[in-house]
């Protein structure tokens, strides 16, 4: 059985109980840690991922600024791996990491026993606007029979990727934003609209949670950062309201800088 144990916030999760587990840090930030590896993925704020602790690798998803965060990416130590999806190396180059990996869906990475696959998600390539490149990506962590989705960010678009990736994966655990910057109800408007929305919705990520037919749940891209424009529990509340009326079980809403335990 999956539960949460408190972080205390700001403690590192390099102090949380042994054993195969993910700790949101807020935003879209988390650390995996499968065996005696632990993977920073999407940092977001200085203090946060200071908070993270030693990490043997930091992986990013997509080169949007909230993800790809510069200024957040200058508290890793630089004798950390960094891996960007294909495109963002440019933008990363001189931040004096002593190695950085292009990857794209389909590449394998080995962490010291930790294998590292890239998957499809669905977001808008780009980085300040919609492009080619930087491309975005997921990633499929697994470890002696444990395996932990992060997908970054994810559109109203076709997601039939996220069918084949719980064919592939017998997932523990997925970690799937359930929110943007601004109040549920702008996204929920823009899910018919011609460009679709850039982030998804509650309901959304439930559905695609189920898609993958995974056993836990962890919602991210909330409650972190927004606009000011409606309140930051908002995609939270929502979330809640879903899962109670339709009986959706492992959902695991953890609060920042707790641990979801998968052993």
């Amino acid at each position: 059985m999956a539960t949460a144990t408190p972080g205390g916030g700001g403690s590192p999760p390099s102090e949380a109980p042994e054993g195969p587990g993910v700790t949101w840090l807020g935003h879209a930030t988390a650390v995996v840690e499968l065996g005696d590896r632990r993977v920073l993925i999407d940092p977001l704020g200085r203090r946060r991922t200071r908070a993270a602790g030693k990490v043997d690798a930091v992986f990013i998803t997509h080169a949007h600024v909230d993800h790809l965060n510069r200024w957040s990416l200058r508290a890793v130590e630089r004798d950390t791996l960094l891996v960007v999806p294909r495109g963002a190396m440019p933008v990363v180059a001189d931040l004096g990491f002593r190695e950085v990996k292009e990857i794209e869906p389909g590449d394998h990475l080995d962490l010291g026993g930790v294998d590292a696959i890239a998957v499809p998600t669905r977001h808008d390539n780009g980085r300040y606007r919609k492009g080619d490149s930087p491309i975005c990506a997921g990633y499929v962590l697994t470890r002696d029979g444990v395996a932990v989705h992060h997908a970054g960010d994810v559109d109203f678009s076709d997601h039939s990727v996220f069918d084949d990736i719980g064919k592939q994966f017998s997932l523990d655990a997925t970690l799937l934003p359930i929110g943007g910057m601004l109040p549920v109800s702008y996204y929920r408007r823009r899910r018919h609209t011609i460009d679709r929305g850039v982030h998804i919705d509650p309901d959304c990520a439930l559905a695609i949670y189920q898609r993958l037919g995974a056993r836990a749940l962890v919602p991210v891209h909330w409650g972190t950062v927004n606009l000011r424009l409606g309140g930051l529990h908002g995609p939270r509340k929502r979330l809640e309201q879903v899962v109670a009326a339709d009986g959706i079980a492992g959902v695991r809403v953890l609060g920042h800088g707790q641990r979801l335990s998968l052993g």
